[in-house]
């Protein structure tokens, strides 16, 4: 048998393996992309109402505070068991103007400001409420000033508290869908981790994904912990990976919704991403071994599998997507060898990447598309919209190899602040419009 056409079937009976074990690594997420398909997790109805605090950092975010604020007052909940606390770098900053127009918000006005960083923002506050023996909050939800909230959150959020959960998150929509194809897909990036991850965790009892707003922390475990103690680029992701290893458990309440707004440039989402990533590998540095460590000797089954997965971090997908990277290089040399060679099968390696490369797209496109039937009922995205993130939602998932290979080579990578001000046209209602068509169409 010639030698070329010899070493081209070894190496796609190598890639065929080497996909058999991408598979395998990758069996715990479909088995969670088919959970995600069954009712999402319920709470029964709270016996008790608790006492919180909402926290907002909000510097510089005079353009938008007025909505949360409004949202936060709509609420259903007793409002005299919310506070709100907004976090400013300065007295001269007006958001202070704007929340003195709100009763029960205060401003908290930073002093160390020499300590950069949301995580920094927030423990400098919380230890301020610490010191002060007036307050008796039994729990504080973390937003971003951008965010709007429904009005049954809270309401919704202190069924999961009454459960006992010290952690619960909630369901992050998106305020601009429908901007341009660059927040669509961004928006869809929150919609995978609601649907795709939160609530088939939460329906199976392990730990949720944390995403920086739209969650709250007890008292409790923030008085154990010491304040909010998680200070690199991505202080959600670190908070998480401590409540996987210390075995808090946290939640997920679908029914607790809020909106947040997405960027609508490239250059914007690039950035944003880029500090994902270099967070995750700085909280991943930190946590990854313990919770392999304490997986191993876990002695309960679901804290196991819990931490084990945890702890594998990316490396199914980081796997999956170096075999396919290997295959197309692979193959791109083989069809220019052949050439060289003026080989007659020069052409079959040829075909293996571009099918390979279709094949990737098509499954990206399909996978798009069922987040968004899935999603239906939640977001309020265009026919046309929803088309063109079909097709463009692959490559901005896509994007995410560059990306972290910039911040790997990237030594240092800056917390830059995401300018907002993107207003919802009317505040959300109990039941959404997306909602309201669906039932008139059932109805027709």
């Amino acid at each position: 048998m010639d030698t070329y056409y010899l070493v081209y079937h070894i190496c796609n009976i190598v890639f065929y393996c080497l996909f058999g074990v991408s598979f395998l690594l990758m069996l715990f997420k479909i088995i969670m992309h088919f959970v995600s398909f069954m009712p999402a997790k319920k709470f029964p109805p709270a016996k008790s109402k608790h006492k919180f605090a909402v926290v907002i950092p909000a510097r510089n975010e005079s353009k938008v505070i007025h909505q949360i604020l409004d949202s936060i007052k709509a609420q259903t909940y007793d409002h005299n068991l919310i506070d709100t606390f907004l976090i400013v770098e300065s007295e001269e900053d007006p958001t202070c103007e704007i929340a003195k127009k709100y009763e029960r918000t205060h401003v908290f006005v930073r002093k160390h400001l020499e300590r950069k960083g949301k995580g920094h923002a927030m423990d400098e506050l919380f230890q301020e409420l610490f010191a002060d023996k007036n307050t008796d909050y039994e729990a504080y939800f973390i937003f971003d000033a951008d965010n709007v909230l429904y009005p049954n959150f809270i309401e919704e959020m202190n069924k999961t508290f009454d459960q006992g959960y010290d952690v619960c998150v909630g369901y992050r929509n998106s305020k601009n869908w429908n901007d341009n194809w660059v927040s669509s897909c961004s928006g869809l990036t929150f919609s995978m981790f609601n649907t795709f991850e939160n609530k088939p965790r939460s329906k199976l009892g392990l730990n949720v994904n944390i995403c920086g707003t739209g969650f709250y922390i007890s008292h409790r475990l923030l008085k154990k912990v010491g304040g909010y103690k998680f200070f690199t680029l991505t202080e959600d992701y670190e908070f998480k990976l401590y409540s996987i290893l210390n075995n808090v458990q946290t939640t997920y309440n679908e029914e607790a919704k809020f909106f947040d707004e997405q960027p609508t440039q490239l250059k914007v989402s690039w950035n944003q991403r880029l500090r994902w990533c270099k967070g995750f590998s700085q909280a991943n540095k930190i946590y990854q071994k313990k919770i392999l460590k304490s997986a191993i000797k876990e002695k309960n089954g679901k804290l196991g599998v819990n931490k084990f997965q945890t702890g594998l971090g990316v490396l199914p997908l980081a796997f999956t997507m170096a075999t396919i990277l290997l295959y197309q290089a692979v193959n791109l040399s083989l069809m220019i060898i052949g050439l060289c060679l003026h080989k007659p099968i020069w052409y079959l390696p040829g075909i293996g990447v571009a099918a390979n490369g279709v094949a990737l797209y098509i499954f990206l496109s399909i996978y798009t598309a069922v987040l968004l039937i899935a999603e239906r009922k939640n977001i309020n995205i265009t026919a046309w919209h929803a088309f063109v993130s079909v097709l463009l939602n692959p490559f901005f998932m896509l994007l995410y190899l560059p990306i972290y290979l910039h911040s790997v080579f990237k030594k240092e990578v800056k917390w830059v602040a995401i300018e907002h001000n993107k207003l919802m046209n009317s505040e959300p209602q109990l039941v959404t419009a997306a909602e309201s068509n669906n039932e008139e169409n059932l109805h027709k």
